[in-house]
């Protein structure tokens, strides 16, 4: 037996260290039974750790080299020892990092066995717990109260474990707090750990150099070409001469990234930081905002294809920067089979407030399917807020002129409605997305005038999830759900584009586009009052570029106000992707599990992006 513990006064031992060189009393004793064979050319051992479970077990196994080396053997017992040797060295340290400062480790090696058995027998000892926590500023202190507000920041409080992760982190997140406290250029001075080994205890003393205590000065743009300095200065989430607050920088800069306006944004003071530290007393230097503006004009096409709904493509012109002030001009053409649109889109950010959004649209739009054919001129007006990084609310009011004919009977109607929605996104991505939730929930009453006035209320709600089974996202679980509801009027008192209708790729895979929900005699579809769907997928991504999604929807469309569940129908499939830079091309095969006369037996789709 050989004791790696120091000597000790007789008195009360107070040990000073640094965290990362904690001196512990971890006590070692060995033993060897058997016969060490002459020159062996490998020697197979098996390790044994006991006296530890959990967390602590795996954590010491996973830094074992005698476990990571297993499949090499050594070639001989020097070799075997070295490495045991090590083990022990790393446990010890190990063992400190946990809080555990009078561990005792024995081992014994037993090489009459085949494998060599090496047994690590593990005495904890009691858990060190954190005493005192004391934060010093050798130079500014700042006021008491953030001081209190720096002790409500710290994540170790009298009584914890010792845990040298834990002891770092709670200087970690002190750091993190000053600068949004007004101390912008605080840094850590010295970290003092002193083990009292009577009391099985460690206190702690952090000591911060502050700099000087700052408020925001002027600011300054550097960079700007076309963009109005005008608007970003409203957008400046902070008062001339309040206390600093890193968070809000953070939070201008993520604000000016977004806008899709520039390439690079930099914000820093205008005076060299030397210089700041020099001062003592409270000081407001200057914001200095650098920017590179970014094209503010962008060209997209898509392309799509499905044995139901035929081919489709579309093109979309944007400027980002349409007035001057990050206004967002979107013109779409679209021209597919069943769908020929022309859409003029305008949304202007910040308006009147931060995070609200004016809205504004102009659309043509002609559908020619088997339910009905109707051409629409839209005009529309609203406004849109977020509300944190994840929900927006919006209101607008809607102006509708349609013609519509469906059984060769032509009717006119102009609509008035008053759409409601909420939504809360935090995917994160749109077209590829592998984690996050998407709801949204939207009312629209309508004022209706066809031979006279009549009114409806139409709600729909639909959510999507997604669950990563592995760290890569490799295997993901996906679903989507849908229900819609109309009221107020009868099924054939409403417009056909206004009815809810089912089946294709963006629904019930496996059945014709509007192919799910009632039918006329001639097969054609009537649309419903009612709308339920579900979709379920498992995403398997085989290497970077390719992978395989099995899939499940159901759906159900009925002329009642609510779903009945009776009429389910189901489809089932296999999908393939091909992932590129920006988004996956979709590639999906579907058949109609419970297909009905006149049903093909297969459908097939094509598209950018996953189905939800």
């Amino acid at each position: 037996m050989y004791s790696l513990r120091p000597i000790v006064p007789l008195l009360s031992l107070m040990v000073c260290l640094m965290v990362a060189g904690m001196v512990t009393s971890v006590q070692i004793s060995a033993q060897t039974n058997g016969q060490a064979a002459r020159n062996p050319n490998n020697i197979p051992y098996d390790l044994s750790l006991t006296g530890i479970t959990g967390s602590l077990k795996t954590r010491l196994e996973g830094l074992s080299i005698l476990i990571k080396d297993k499949k090499s053997p050594p070639r001989s017992y020097g070799a075997l020892r070295a490495r045991l040797e090590q083990d022990l060295k790393t446990f010890e340290k190990a063992l400190r990092s946990e809080g555990y400062y009078n561990a005792s480790i024995s081992h014994q090696i037993d090489s009459s066995q085949s494998p060599v058995a090496i047994t690590m027998r593990i005495f904890t000892g009691k858990q060190y717990k954190i005493g005192l926590v004391d934060l010093a500023f050798p130079g500014v202190r700042p006021e008491e109260n953030v001081v209190e507000a720096l002790k409500a920041a710290m994540t170790l409080a009298p009584g914890d474990p010792a845990r040298a992760e834990d002891i770092v982190l709670a200087e970690t997140a002190i750091l993190s707090a000053l600068p949004q406290l007004g101390y912008p250029l605080a840094r850590t001075a010295t970290r003092r750990v002193v083990i009292d080994h009577d009391t099985d205890s460690a206190r702690i003393t952090y000591r911060f150099d502050t700099g000087p205590a700052m408020r925001f000065g002027n600011v300054r743009f550097d960079g700007l070409e076309t963009i109005k300095e005008g608007y970003l200065r409203r957008l400046v989430p902070w008062e001339s001469g309040a206390p600093y607050d890193q968070a809000q920088v953070e939070s201008f800069r993520r604000t000016l990234i977004s806008s899709r306006l520039f390439g690079s944004v930099r914000i820093q003071f205008s005076d060299p930081l030397a210089d700041l530290r020099a001062h003592t007393e409270t000081i407001a230097p200057e914001m200095k905002i650098t920017v590179i503006e970014t094209d503010q004009r962008t060209i997209s096409l898509g392309a799509g294809f499905s044995t139901s709904e035929g081919f489709g493509g579309d093109a979309t012109w944007e400027h980002r920067n349409f007035f001057g002030a990050n206004e967002r001009l979107t013109l779409t053409a679209k021209i597919a089979e069943i769908e020929q649109s022309l859409v003029a889109d305008i949304r202007k950010p910040n308006f009147l407030r931060r995070d609200q959004y004016l809205t504004g649209r102009v659309g043509a739009i002609r559908e020619n399917t088997d339910a009905f054919d109707s051409l629409e001129l839209n005009i529309r007006a609203g406004l849109d807020r977020a509300i944190g990084r994840y929900w927006q609310f919006g209101v607008a009011t809607d102006l509708s002129f349609t013609d519509v004919k469906e059984n060769d009977e032509r009717r006119t109607f102009l609509l008035a409605s008053l759409p409601l929605s909420a939504t809360f996104d935090n995917r994160d991505s749109v077209l590829d997305p592998t984690y996050g939730l998407y709801a949204r929930l939207a009312i629209a009453p309508h004022l209706a005038e066809q031979s006279g006035f009549f009114s409806f209320y139409k709600t729909a709600f639909d959510a999507s999830s997604y669950l990563a089974m592995d760290k890569n996202k490799d295997i993901l679980l996906a679903a989507r759900v849908a229900v819609g509801s109309i009221i107020g009027a009868e099924n054939e008192r409403l417009p056909a584009n206004r009815r809810f209708f089912s089946g294709g790729g963006g629904s019930v895979r496996g059945f014709g586009f509007q192919d799910v929900g009632p039918l006329a005699e001639d097969g054609q579809p009537l649309g419903g009052r009612s709308l339920f769907e579900a979709s379920f997928e498992a995403r398997f991504r085989i290497g970077e570029d390719f992978g395989i999604v099995p899939f499940i929807d159901v759906g159900e469309v009925t002329e009642s106000t609510t779903p009945q569940f009776g009429d389910l129908r189901w489809g089932a499939g296999l999908g393939f992707r091909y992932y590129t830079s920006f988004a996956p091309i979709r590639v999906d095969i579907a058949t109609p599990i419970n297909r009905r006369p006149g049903d093909n037996r297969i459908q097939f789709y094509i598209s950018l992006g996953q189905s939800f």
